[in-house]
């Protein structure tokens, strides 16, 4: 039972960090609590994933495609 908590310890605090890379990423086109709630809700689709390992990695890839479809156009400077 320790190491399934430890392992959804890392999952969660890897999470955590893409949610935040997320937010940076998308600083002026999303709002950050926007970012928060599209991994949130990606996080869910993944809930009941049989192999955890890559479930960080694929909630990020998911969370930057659905922010990007749904992203303001980027404002160059000038």
């Amino acid at each position: 039972m320790f190491a399934t908590q430890a392992k959804a310890m890392v999952e969660r605090h890897a999470i955590e960090h893409a949610t935040e890379r997320l937010i940076r990423r998308y600083a002026g086109r999303h709002q950050p609590e926007v970012v928060r709630q599209t991994v949130n809700q990606v996080t869910d689709l993944y809930a009941t994933a049989e192999v955890y390992a890559f479930v960080p990695v694929l909630v990020e890839r998911d969370a930057r495609r659905i922010l990007d479809e749904t992203a303001a156009p980027r404002v160059r400077g000038g």
